[in-house]
């Protein structure tokens, strides 16, 4: 199994900031601005895959799978590397 094959699971919490901020706080309680689409590919990742979220990303948006396939890859790296988001 590949690893856009695996599930995810997101972790930390989403908090709305001064000014209406969308802030994402991991588990060690350490904050990320983030907008909109990264909040949320961030709760859809809950028993999704990371196929799973391009191909409900690519209906809502109307665009080609392999145009944004590169964009929500770096996102979850992202969201992994800050311990937002876990493959399980």
């Amino acid at each position: 199994m590949s690893e856009t094959e695996k599930p995810l699971r997101r972790k930390g919490r989403l908090v709305q900031g001064e000014g209406g901020a969308i802030i994402l706080i991991n588990e060690k309680n350490e904050g990320y601005r983030v907008n909109e689409i990264i909040a949320f590919i961030w709760y859809e990742c809950e028993g999704k895959t990371e196929n799973e979220l391009v191909d409900l990303l690519s209906d809502m948006v109307d665009l080609e799978k392999e145009t944004i396939r590169k964009d929500v890859h770096e996102v979850l790296s992202k969201l992994k590397e800050v311990e937002l988001v876990e493959t399980v």
